[in-house]
């Protein structure tokens, strides 16, 4: 009887010293399952962080070696264009990927629609990766992922342009109200150079450069900003500096989030916030006068 009663307490001993109850199991689980939903959110921010970090490092070189190209060339500023859009000097190079222009008519004898992408799509990725380095600027940065914003679509060689007043004349749309004599061609042209944009991230990176409105506080139909950061992008400025704009009108992450390309433009009405900053940064001065509570 007193072994029996000896072994009784040595096996509750041992089981007390290296089992959990179902209850104690149930616990730990519940606390593991909280710290990771407190953990997950926080470690997928620090990773967004990360690579707005890259982007807006990546835009920084683009905009020193936009910077080192002017100073090579006398002051004259790169071809800010892309395509057959944009020809202010046929002769000069563009800064990036030239493409082909688009067929004047398709097989059934139609103009074909212009897609906001279709310099993305129209050739095989390693194509313009190879267009890419043919670009005025590849000699000073010569890394192809530094034009792309790691949160950029996995298609896109690149995602970002160089806003239409830096030597980016688009002469297709010379009669819109878009600023055409406000176009800048050399360093010295520009004004207040702290806060002029030259680079910006674009939601669907076009075949010519960031056309932004000059006389109306409106985006175009075809020219989006990015918003790939959370709720705003990336913008590099002509004395070298960079910054972050977070977007304040819920129209601007309507119309930038929205992948349909036959989306208009949005409607500013009830808030112009955006579009006036952005008008200010790439034309130095607005072609309208604000009304009292628009900016």
């Amino acid at each position: 009887m007193a072994v029996e009663c000896k072994m009784r307490n040595r096996t509750k001993a041992r089981g007390n010293g290296i089992g959990f109850t179902l209850i104690e199991l149930l616990v730990v689980i519940a606390v593991i399952g909280l710290l990771m939903s407190i953990l997950v959110p926080a470690l997928n921010k620090v990773r967004r962080q990360s690579k707005r970090i890259v982007c807006f490092n990546n835009m920084r070189q683009l905009t020193v070696a936009w910077t080192i190209y002017a100073d090579t060339y006398g002051g004259k500023l790169v071809n800010g264009g892309q395509s057959w859009g944009n020809t202010p000097q046929p002769k000069e190079p563009y800064w990036c990927t030239p493409v082909p222009p688009l067929p004047a008519t398709d097989e059934f004898g139609t103009f074909p629609a212009i897609r906001f992408d279709w310099d993305i799509t129209i050739l095989p990725y390693e194509e313009r990766v190879s267009l890419l380095k043919k670009g005025a600027l590849f000699p000073y940065v010569k890394e192809v992922k530094i034009y792309r914003c790691p949160e950029a679509g996995k298609n896109f060689h690149r995602s970002y342009l160089i806003v239409q007043s830096m030597n980016a004349s688009w002469e297709g749309a010379k009669d819109l109200p878009i600023g055409q004599g406000l176009v800048v061609r050399s360093i010295g042209g520009i004004k207040r150079a702290a806060q002029r944009v030259v680079f910006i991230e674009e939601r669907f990176p076009t075949a010519d450069a960031m056309i932004v409105p000059f006389k109306l506080p409106q985006w175009t139909p075809y020219d989006r900003p990015g918003c790939m950061h959370e709720t705003g992008a990336n913008l590099g400025f002509s004395d070298g500096h960079g910054e972050y704009w977070k977007w304040e009108c819920q129209e601007t992450l309507d119309y930038c989030k929205n992948c349909d390309e036959s989306t208009p433009s949005p409607d500013t009405t009830n808030c112009k916030k955006d579009i006036i900053k952005v008008q200010r940064a790439v034309w130095g001065e607005l072609g309208y006068t604000p009304e009292p509570g628009w900016e």
